[in-house]
Protein backbone atom coordinates (compact mmCIF):
# COMPACT_ATOMS: atom_id res chain seq x y z
CA UNK A 1 0.00 0.00 0.00
CA UNK A 2 1.34 3.09 -0.78
CA UNK A 3 1.36 6.59 1.11
CA UNK A 4 -0.02 9.26 -0.56
CA UNK A 5 2.80 12.38 -1.77
CA UNK A 6 0.90 15.03 0.53
CA UNK A 7 0.92 12.70 3.81
CA UNK A 8 4.81 11.40 2.93
CA UNK A 9 7.86 13.32 4.31
CA UNK A 10 10.90 15.20 2.71
CA UNK A 11 13.49 12.69 1.60
CA UNK A 12 17.14 14.33 1.71
CA UNK A 13 17.59 14.55 -2.20
CA UNK A 14 13.62 16.55 -1.84
CA UNK A 15 15.85 18.99 0.59
CA UNK A 16 18.73 19.34 -1.74
CA UNK A 17 16.15 19.92 -4.87
CA UNK A 18 14.30 22.61 -3.22
CA UNK A 19 17.58 24.10 -1.72
CA UNK A 20 18.79 24.55 -5.34
CA UNK A 21 15.28 25.46 -6.52
CA UNK A 22 15.92 28.66 -3.86
CA UNK A 23 19.46 29.01 -5.43
CA UNK A 24 18.07 29.64 -8.84
CA UNK A 25 15.95 32.50 -7.32
CA UNK A 26 17.94 34.04 -5.20
CA UNK A 27 20.19 34.13 -8.63
CA UNK A 28 17.33 35.72 -10.80
CA UNK A 29 16.72 37.71 -8.26
CA UNK A 30 20.33 38.88 -7.70
CA UNK A 31 20.27 39.63 -11.83
CA UNK A 32 17.46 41.21 -11.99
CA UNK A 33 18.80 43.91 -9.63
CA UNK A 34 16.25 43.21 -7.06
CA UNK A 35 13.66 44.78 -9.63
CA UNK A 36 15.03 48.19 -9.37
CA UNK A 37 15.62 50.43 -12.39
CA UNK A 38 18.96 50.36 -13.48
CA UNK A 39 19.19 53.82 -15.28
CA UNK A 40 18.14 52.71 -18.88
CA UNK A 41 14.56 55.33 -19.24
CA UNK A 42 13.14 56.12 -22.59
CA UNK A 43 14.21 59.42 -23.28
CA UNK A 44 10.85 62.11 -23.62
CA UNK A 45 12.29 63.87 -26.22
CA UNK A 46 13.15 61.19 -29.32
CA UNK A 47 16.17 61.25 -31.71
CA UNK A 48 14.11 62.31 -35.10
CA UNK A 49 13.23 65.34 -32.64
CA UNK A 50 16.84 66.50 -32.30
CA UNK A 51 17.28 65.84 -35.28
CA UNK A 52 14.59 67.98 -36.83
CA UNK A 53 14.51 70.99 -34.63
CA UNK A 54 18.29 71.40 -33.41
CA UNK A 55 17.75 74.83 -32.18
CA UNK A 56 16.23 73.92 -29.39
CA UNK A 57 18.58 71.71 -28.40
CA UNK A 58 18.94 73.88 -24.62
CA UNK A 59 15.54 73.00 -24.05
CA UNK A 60 15.84 69.22 -24.95
CA UNK A 61 19.20 69.22 -22.72
CA UNK A 62 16.53 71.02 -19.80
CA UNK A 63 14.24 68.32 -20.33
CA UNK A 64 16.55 65.14 -20.51
CA UNK A 65 18.18 66.61 -16.80
CA UNK A 66 14.72 67.12 -15.51
CA UNK A 67 13.80 63.66 -16.38
CA UNK A 68 17.10 62.01 -15.53
CA UNK A 69 16.83 63.43 -11.71
CA UNK A 70 13.32 62.10 -11.80
CA UNK A 71 14.56 58.54 -12.57
CA UNK A 72 17.16 58.47 -10.03
CA UNK A 73 15.17 58.82 -7.31
CA UNK A 74 13.52 55.83 -8.43
CA UNK A 75 16.67 53.71 -9.29
CA UNK A 76 20.07 52.26 -8.72
CA UNK A 77 21.64 55.23 -9.26
CA UNK A 78 20.74 56.33 -5.72
CA UNK A 79 22.73 54.00 -3.81
CA UNK A 80 26.42 53.33 -3.46
CA UNK A 81 27.68 50.97 -6.05
CA UNK A 82 29.88 48.97 -3.25
CA UNK A 83 26.78 48.33 -1.13
CA UNK A 84 24.87 46.84 -3.93
CA UNK A 85 27.83 44.52 -4.63
CA UNK A 86 28.19 43.72 -1.24
CA UNK A 87 24.26 42.68 -0.51
CA UNK A 88 24.27 41.05 -3.87
CA UNK A 89 27.86 39.22 -2.96
CA UNK A 90 26.36 37.97 0.64
CA UNK A 91 22.74 36.56 -0.85
CA UNK A 92 24.88 34.43 -3.46
CA UNK A 93 27.26 33.69 -0.81
CA UNK A 94 24.60 32.01 1.73
CA UNK A 95 22.56 30.61 -1.26
CA UNK A 96 25.56 28.28 -2.55
CA UNK A 97 26.25 27.70 1.51
CA UNK A 98 23.25 26.76 1.53
CA UNK A 99 23.82 24.47 -1.22
CA UNK A 100 27.15 23.29 -0.18
CA UNK A 101 26.47 22.29 3.92
CA UNK A 102 23.49 19.87 2.63
CA UNK A 103 25.11 18.50 -0.12
CA UNK A 104 28.02 17.50 2.24
CA UNK A 105 25.95 16.68 4.79
CA UNK A 106 24.28 14.28 3.08
CA UNK A 107 27.59 12.13 1.27
CA UNK A 108 27.79 11.55 5.13
CA UNK A 109 27.01 7.97 5.41
CA UNK A 110 26.28 7.49 9.23
CA UNK A 111 27.47 4.56 10.78
CA UNK A 112 29.60 5.90 13.38
CA UNK A 113 28.53 8.18 16.41
CA UNK A 114 30.87 11.31 15.25
CA UNK A 115 29.28 10.64 11.28
CA UNK A 116 26.01 11.48 13.06
CA UNK A 117 27.27 14.44 14.98
CA UNK A 118 28.67 15.50 11.82
CA UNK A 119 25.76 15.21 9.64
CA UNK A 120 23.58 17.60 12.26
CA UNK A 121 26.20 19.83 12.61
CA UNK A 122 26.20 20.74 8.60
CA UNK A 123 21.87 20.44 8.88
CA UNK A 124 22.74 23.32 11.64
CA UNK A 125 24.78 25.15 9.78
CA UNK A 126 22.28 24.65 6.32
CA UNK A 127 19.47 26.26 8.85
CA UNK A 128 21.52 28.91 9.94
CA UNK A 129 22.02 29.79 5.79
CA UNK A 130 18.31 30.14 5.81
CA UNK A 131 17.89 32.22 8.40
CA UNK A 132 21.21 34.30 6.93
CA UNK A 133 18.98 34.34 3.38
CA UNK A 134 15.53 35.45 5.21
CA UNK A 135 17.71 38.29 7.06
CA UNK A 136 19.61 39.35 3.69
CA UNK A 137 16.42 39.53 2.27
CA UNK A 138 14.10 41.84 4.55
CA UNK A 139 17.18 44.47 5.01
CA UNK A 140 17.00 44.68 1.18
CA UNK A 141 13.21 45.29 1.20
CA UNK A 142 13.99 47.34 4.27
CA UNK A 143 16.08 49.40 3.20
CA UNK A 144 15.42 50.12 -0.64
CA UNK A 145 11.96 49.79 0.11
CA UNK A 146 10.75 47.17 -2.52
CA UNK A 147 8.84 44.20 -2.56
CA UNK A 148 10.64 41.26 -3.50
CA UNK A 149 7.44 38.92 -3.29
CA UNK A 150 5.74 41.23 -6.05
CA UNK A 151 9.30 40.15 -8.34
CA UNK A 152 9.61 36.99 -7.47
CA UNK A 153 8.48 34.19 -4.72
CA UNK A 154 10.91 33.52 -3.17
CA UNK A 155 9.28 33.74 0.62
CA UNK A 156 7.30 30.00 0.24
CA UNK A 157 10.82 28.26 -1.40
CA UNK A 158 12.23 29.67 1.53
CA UNK A 159 9.73 28.60 3.83
CA UNK A 160 9.83 25.28 1.73
CA UNK A 161 13.21 24.61 2.40
CA UNK A 162 13.12 25.46 6.13
CA UNK A 163 10.41 22.61 7.02
CA UNK A 164 12.39 20.11 4.80
CA UNK A 165 15.75 20.54 6.53
CA UNK A 166 14.17 20.55 10.00
CA UNK A 167 12.24 17.33 9.02
CA UNK A 168 15.50 15.47 7.97
CA UNK A 169 17.54 16.93 11.00
CA UNK A 170 14.27 15.58 13.51
CA UNK A 171 14.87 12.52 11.51
CA UNK A 172 18.51 11.80 11.72
CA UNK A 173 18.48 12.90 15.40
CA UNK A 174 16.03 9.94 16.19
CA UNK A 175 18.31 8.01 13.92
CA UNK A 176 21.24 8.88 16.66
CA UNK A 177 19.00 8.47 19.53
CA UNK A 178 18.55 5.19 18.56
CA UNK A 179 22.76 4.45 18.20
CA UNK A 180 23.31 6.08 20.88
CA UNK A 181 21.21 3.40 22.78
CA UNK A 182 22.65 1.09 21.15
CA UNK A 183 26.33 1.88 21.78
CA UNK A 184 24.92 2.14 25.75
CA UNK A 185 23.44 -1.29 25.45
CA UNK A 186 26.99 -2.83 24.56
Amino acid sequence: MSVPAWKRSGSRLDVFFEAVKLRHIITQMIMRNFGMKTGKYKHLVTRKMRENYPDLKRAFDRIDAYQENVEATKELKQYEQWMLNKVRSNLFMYSSELVEKIAKANEIKCVELFEYRERILLEDQAISAVAAIRQEVNFIEEFFDIDLNKYMNYSEQLEKVKNFLYKWKKSIVKEYQKKLEEEKQK
